[in-house]
C-alpha cells in the first residue's frame, strides 16, 4: 500500500521543519557525521525509556522527540522519510509473510 501523496508531502515538510529547528537549537555541529545522528537518536530513546512509566503524556512527548530527531536526521542526510518508511513497511510485510522474526 502506497502512502497518499498529501501524506508523503506532509511528512517531508515535517522533516524539514524538524531539521530547521534542530539547526536553530545548535543540534548539528559544524562537522557532522552519521555517528552524531546515532548518538542523538540514542539520547532521545534513553529519555523516552526513562519516561515510559506512569505518565502517558510525558511518554508521548518523549516519543515525539525521538520521531523529530529521526525526521531531522533523514532530512539532513537527504533521505525521503516517506519512501524510507514505505520501504520499511514493505520489508516487514515480506518478513511477516515468511515468518521471519
Amino acid at each position: 500500500m502506497r502512502m497518499d501523496e498529501q501524506v508523503r508531502e506532509s511528512l517531508r515538510r515535517l522533516a524539514a521543519e524538524c531539521h530547521e529547528l534542530a539547526v536553530a537549537r545548535g543540534k548539528y555541529p559544524s562537522v557532522w557525521t552519521p555517528i552524531h545522528g546515532c548518538v542523538a537518536i540514542e539520547r532521545e530513546v534513553e529519555e523516552w525509556w526513562r519516561e515510559a512509566g506512569d505518565d502517558p503524556e510525558r511518554e508521548a512527548q518523549e516519543m515525539g522527540d525521538v520521531i523529530a530527531t529521526v525526521l531531522s536526521i533523514a532530512h539532513h542526510r537527504g533521505i525521503d522519510p516517506a519512501a524510507a518508511l514505505e520501504g520499511a513497511i514493505r520489508r516487514n510485510r515480506e518478513r511477516a509473510g515468511r515468518g521471519d522474526a
